[in-house]
């Protein structure tokens, strides 16, 4: 599976209620694992939330990080 079918998969679970945000983050943190290493290079580097927000404990951080995800999404999309 492509990283941006499974990103689409994952926020299309956990806005439907499918996965609480525990799981969501998982599949998030996981993608690597799932996801076929012979996908296109979009010139984002794929843990780029992790360099701005090195504490993820925080909620502000994980809601940072999620917003940065729709937008890496979003960017891939096009």
């Amino acid at each position: 599976m492509k990283r941006s079918e499974y990103m689409r998969s994952a926020y299309e679970a956990y806005n439907e209620g499918r996965v609480n945000e525990e799981v969501y983050d998982c599949m998030v943190m996981n993608a690597n694992i799932f996801c076929d290493d012979d996908e296109d290079d979009y010139g984002l580097p794929s843990t780029y939330a992790e360099i701005e927000y090195p504490d993820m404990d925080s909620a502000e951080a994980i809601d940072g990080a999620r917003f940065d995800d729709m937008n890496f999404l979003r960017y891939t999309e096009r």
